[in-house]
């Protein structure tokens, strides 16, 4: 198989307009909202914040990038090619933040709580760079 092409205009159409991104971005904004109530509550307890962090960082981190990958391609061609339609089903359909997060959460709190002797963090990243990589192929070969 050939590498695929650059996102770019195309059939398809990728639309905000589903729920499956307002289900996105209102996740997203919910440990927005969580953040920011804990940051008032426990103002001067910096241990509560870092332990919000420790659990919700990575829930973060993948939710921002979701909608921001969505968002870029939806906005950059709203009739996207297979390539931007297979990026915007991986995030929309659920099945890679489904998988990688819990996977990368576990490999994050191991290699925190065992101070590093565990260096799970990057195998988990690798692992979720491959889920990645299968669900884009499974929705490049199935627009």
């Amino acid at each position: 198989m050939a590498w695929p092409p650059s996102p770019g205009a195309g059939p398809y159409i990728l639309s905000l307009d589903v729920p499956a991104f307002f289900v996105l971005v209102g996740l997203l904004g919910l440990f927005v909202v969580i953040l920011w109530w804990v940051h008032q509550q426990y103002q001067y307890r910096k241990r509560i914040l870092e332990g919000f962090f420790e659990a919700a960082g990575i829930d973060l981190a993948f939710l921002a990038f979701g909608v921001v990958l969505v968002v870029g391609i939806a906005t950059h061609d709203p009739s996207g090619n297979r390539t931007s339609a297979a990026l915007y089903h991986v995030i929309l359909s659920g099945y890679w933040l489904t998988f990688s997060i819990p996977v990368v959460t576990i490999g994050s709190s191991v290699e925190s709580r065992s101070r590093g002797s565990a260096a799970w963090l990057i195998p988990s990243l690798v692992v979720c760079g491959v889920l990645f990589l299968a669900i884009f192929g499974y929705f490049y070969g199935h627009p």
